[in-house]
């Protein structure tokens, strides 16, 4: 639940840097979406080593890398045209907002708190 917490709400800055011209707050906006992604990777990170079969690590652990990497060049790929048509205001308002809503859709249907009550983090 902190994870995608910290991962959700740490999207919400990016809000800021949309709307403001203000070099301060968008350095403050961007230290904060870095602080809550770098406490989201510690507990992903933390939950790879318990969770997965130290057999499967490696592979889990390259996957996981991959897959994130991969999107990256996809996102770019559509907000650049996006941009052309869509105001950048409303990109990164989406970009702030829409991790929240679909983080909390992942915690309730993955029923993550039950999860994390079942198998806690000792």
């Amino acid at each position: 639940t902190v994870m995608m917490t910290m991962w959700s709400v740490g999207c919400i800055p990016l809000v800021i840097v949309g709307v403001t011209s203000s070099f301060p707050l968008m350095a403050l906006a961007t230290f904060v979406i870095g602080a809550t992604d770098g406490v989201g990777m510690v507990i992903w990170g933390t939950l790879l080593q318990r969770r997965v079969p130290p057999k499967m690590l490696g592979r889990v652990s390259s996957l996981d890398f991959f897959v994130s990497l991969a999107f990256m060049p996809v996102s770019f790929a559509i907000v650049g045209p996006l941009s052309k048509v869509v105001p950048m205001e409303a990109i990164f308002l989406a970009a702030g907002v829409l991790p929240v809503v679909f983080a909390a859709v992942a915690m309730w249907a993955a029923r993550m708190r039950r999860d994390e009550l079942t198998h806690p983090l000792r």
